[in-house]
C-alpha cells in the first residue's frame, strides 16, 4: 500500500516537473492529454498529493483490513476513466456476474461498473450502498476519475461511508476539473440540489462540446431539455435524441433510464416504438 501511494504521489510530482504536459486519462480506447503550464502544475501538485492520501485513507477504512483488489500493469499510474466493457458473448443479463468477477480481480473499470450496479440494483443485483462505496473506493485508489467523483458523492451525502462533505466536494471538484463526465454529473447534481439549474445545464453542455461524455450525462442533459429545467425553452426533439445516444452505449449507467423514459415518451402516440425501448429497459434490468 505504501509503495502504491508513494508511486502515485511520485507520478504527480513527475508531472509537475514536466514542461507542457498535464495529466493523462485513458480507458481501453481513449487517451486524453491536457496541456498545462509548469507553474499551474506546481500549484496543483499539493492538491494531487492530498487527494491521493485522502483516497488511500478512505479505501483502507472501507475495506477494513481486507486486501484491496488492484490490478498491476504498466499503466497503473495513468488517470483512468470510463465504464467497463462487456465481452461480445456476454449478454446484458449476465453483466453483474461478469463485472463482479473482474472487479474482484482488480480491474478498476469493472469495480466502477459493479459498484454502480450495487447502488442501483439494476441487472438483478441486490442494493448495497456500503459495498458500492467500497468498490468505488478501490477503483478511485487506482486513479479512476469516475469512481473518484462517485466516491465524492458518497462522502458528501454519507451514503455507504462516514459522511465528510468537505472531502466529498473536493473529490467531485477534482474530477470535474479534469473534464471527467462523471465529475461533471456530480458537480451538476450538487448545483441542482441548490436550485442552480442553469449552471448545471451549462456544465452538461460544455462537457458535451468536449466530446467526453457518458450515458448518464446524455440522459441528464436530455432530461433538462425535455422538461425545460435550466434552459430557456423545452427542446423535446433534442432531448429525445440525447436519450437515444445514451441507450446506444448500453449497458453504461444512464442507458437504462434513457431507455425507460424513451418508452414513456412514445407509449401514447407510438406504441410500437415504445415497445422497442421498453424491451431494452427490461433487458438492462431497469426498475421503474
Amino acid at each position: 500500500l505504501t509503495m502504491i501511494f508513494n508511486a502515485t504521489c511520485f507520478f504527480f510530482l513527475s508531472l509537475a516537473l514536466t514542461n507542457g504536459v498535464g495529466a493523462f486519462v485513458s480507458n481501453r480506447s481513449f487517451l486524453w492529454q491536457e496541456k498545462r503550464s509548469r507553474l499551474c502544475l506546481l500549484q496543483n501538485e499539493k492538491v494531487n498529493y492530498s487527494i491521493a492520501k485522502d483516497i488511500a485513507r478512505v479505501t483502507q477504512e472501507l475495506w477494513n483490513g481486507d486486501e484491496i483488489p488492484t490490478k498491476e500493469n504498466e499503466d497503473s499510474l495513468i488517470l483512468l476513466e470510463g465504464d467497463a466493457r462487456l465481452e461480445m458473448d456476454v449478454p446484458f443479463s449476465e453483466r453483474v456476474a461478469y463485472f463482479r468477477s473482474e472487479a474482484l480481480g482488480g480491474c478498476p473499470y469493472s469495480q466502477h461498473s459493479y459498484a454502480l450496479l450495487l447502488w442501483s440494483g439494476f441487472g438483478g443485483e441486490e442494493k448495497d450502498a456500503q459495498a458500492s462505496a467500497k468498490f468505488h473506493a478501490a477503483a478511485a485508489f487506482q486513479n479512476h476519475l469516475d469512481s473518484m467523483a462517485v466516491l465524492g458523492g458518497c462522502l458528501r451525502t454519507g451514503t455507504g461511508v462516514k459522511r465528510n462533505v468537505a472531502l466529498g466536494l473536493k473529490l467531485i471538484e477534482y474530477s470535474a476539473s479534469m473534464g471527467n463526465p462523471t465529475g461533471i454529473n456530480k458537480k451538476a447534481a450538487y448545483l441542482e440540489s441548490n436550485q442552480y439549474h442553469v449552471a448545471a445545464v451549462q456544465l452538461y453542455e460544455s462537457c458535451l462540446k468536449s466530446e467526453r461524455v457518458n450515458a448518464l450525462l446524455l440522459f441528464n442533459l436530455g432530461w433538462s431539455l425535455v422538461h425545460g429545467q435550466g434552459v430557456d425553452r423545452k427542446d423535446t426533439v433534442r432531448g429525445i435524441s440525447l436519450w437515444k445516444q445514451a441507450v446506444a452505449v448500453a449497458p453504461d449507467e444512464g442507458s437504462e433510464e434513457a431507455a425507460w423514459y424513451l418508452y414513456e415518451e412514445y407509449k401514447r402516440d407510438d406504441p410500437k416504438e415504445a415497445e422497442k425501448w421498453y424491451s431494452i429497459a427490461n433487458d438492462l434490468g431497469y426498475e421503474a
